[in-house]
């Protein structure tokens, strides 16, 4: 939406920098009166006023131009070896309870000793991964990083593309 505005923005100023040249044209090389020259000096110092309005529309246009930011789209669990096992579709999802028991929507196995461990929750198109337990290790390493950060219970971390989430000895990417 912003972006369709500054394109109007500098439409319209394009436009307007076109009709006073052609006026300056037609007043300076047309006229023959002294008023119309006056007339032309100011039209010159309009035409540069629009001028700069024209080329600061187009600047502010080409900083707002961003690569898109990739969009979380799945959870894919994997080995130790970073093997796909399963994976999870999040497109319709607002939230999802990670754990072990069967009413959980994103179960994992193995033998853990709590049936609630993080719960994942989508805010605008942001994720956010909170631990919910305290007796299991739930770690977060970040795309492009070697550090592994321990998560704190009950505190939201923001979740990116390629991150990978560790809760126990299970591996989950975001993806």
């Amino acid at each position: 939406m912003k972006t369709n505005k500054t394109f109007i923005i500098v439409l319209s100023s394009a436009l307007l920098v076109f009709f006073l040249i052609a006026l300056n044209y037609y007043a300076f090389f047309q006229s023959e009166y002294l008023i119309y020259n006056l007339f032309l000096a100011q039209l010159i110092v309009f035409s540069l006023a629009a001028c700069s309005i024209l080329v600061h529309s187009i600047v502010l246009m080409l900083r707002k131009v961003k690569s898109p930011i990739p969009v979380i789209t799945k959870i894919v669990i994997l080995t130790e070896t970073n093997v796909p096992l399963n994976e999870f579709s999040l497109h319709d999802k607002s939230s999802m309870l990670v754990g072990k028991s069967d009413t959980i929507y994103f179960r994992l196995e193995g033998d853990l000793s709590s049936d609630e461990y993080a719960l994942l929750n989508r805010v605008e198109n942001n994720w956010y991964i909170e631990r919910l337990s305290s007796e299991l290790s739930v770690s977060l390493k970040r795309a492009g990083e070697q550090y592994i950060y321990k998560l704190k219970p009950k505190m939201f971390y923001k979740l990116q593309v390629n991150d990978v989430v560790f809760i126990g000895n299970e591996r989950l990417l975001i993806a």
